[in-house]
């Protein structure tokens, strides 16, 4: 029976999708990335407040949408590169016209304004999907990577991936970024520790994009700087974005859960989320940290491993 409903409810949004290509609704694009556990899925609803745009999650989840098993999670294509099967797809990503259970949770009977796509497991073709499809708006969100770390502990269950040996077996991505790392990469992976695996996945995504990107062609929005200051930091992303919306119904979400909040996580619990890794942090694994934050140049993002440096961060990506 479940079944069933799922596929009249898929069929139904087919229906009220082509209806909306053939009107265009889907000519502006967004496209909101981040490691996941970084409060993605919070910000998108911060985005779209108005609800004018189709909202699309994570059309990249190797698990739950079966178009993208074909494709690792993270995986990376250097900006030069063909890739016809990735190329399709992600046009189909970008022109709206993908969809099932997943993706969308529910499609409503109206125009649209635009797209909000919002992934977790792109990052590392970022760079390379944006050359191909320039009219899409990219969005970064950075979060401490020990908050990062610390929620896909508690959210273990969700399979995050974990193994070095994703980097170390990918030749181009060490050739072209990774290459002074690898005995660092190595010790990490014979420590096999999990806080410290998930804080180097965090400094590969994010070096990665340092040296893909430039200021002029992704917007940087750092979740603890959208915690302090959300009016402002959402209508920096929106004017970005060509999207407008109005700061009441922002505000009217800002303390909302989202679909993917647990038991345990800040706003379920009412905790600081800028120090709620600390109860799941030993120092132990606080001093693998910081040293690995170091090596790869990320000490300054974080110098009090709380609130971020934001114009350190918005430097990395000056060339």
């Amino acid at each position: 029976m479940f079944e069933i409903r799922a596929a009249v409810k898929n069929l139904k949004h087919q229906l009220l999708i082509k209806r909306a290509l053939r009107r265009n609704d889907f000519a502006n694009v967004i496209w909101l990335i981040g490691d996941g556990r970084s409060g993605t899925t919070w910000i998108a609803n911060l985005l779209n407040a108005d609800k004018t745009y189709r909202e699309m999650f994570e059309p990249f989840h190797p698990v739950k949408v079966a178009e993208a098993s074909n494709f690792l999670e993270n995986m990376y294509v250097p900006p030069d590169q063909a890739h016809r099967q990735l190329q399709d797809y992600m046009a189909r990503v970008f022109d709206g016209s993908l969809t099932n259970s997943w993706i969308d949770r529910n499609v409503p009977n109206k125009r649209f304004k635009g797209l909000l796509v919002k992934d977790v497991f792109a990052n590392l073709h970022a760079k390379w999907a944006t050359n191909i499809f320039p009219h899409v708006r990219p969005i970064l969100l950075i979060r401490n990577p020990l908050s990062v770390a610390s929620s896909k502990l508690v959210t273990k269950r969700w399979n995050w991936p974990e193994s070095p040996d994703i980097f170390l077996e990918d030749e181009k991505l060490m050739l072209n970024h990774l290459s002074s790392f690898r005995a660092i990469i190595k010790e990490v992976r014979s420590r096999d520790d999990y806080i410290e695996k998930q804080v180097l996945n965090w400094c590969v995504i994010h070096k990665v994009l340092t040296e893909q990107f430039t200021l002029s062609d992704i917007h940087i929005l750092c979740y603890e700087d959208a915690y302090a200051r959300p009016a402002e930091c959402i209508d920096e992303a929106l004017y970005f974005a060509n999207k407008t919306c109005e700061q009441a119904l922002v505000k009217a979400i800002l303390n909302s859960k989202s679909i993917v909040s647990f038991k345990g996580s800040s706003i379920v619990e009412n905790k600081n989320p800028l120090t709620l890794w600390r109860e799941n942090v030993t120092p132990h694994q606080l001093s693998l940290v910081s040293k690995l934050l170091n090596d790869f140049g990320f000490a300054d993002w974080y110098p009090d491993l709380e609130k971020p440096n934001i114009s350190t961060i918005k430097n990395s990506f000056l060339k």
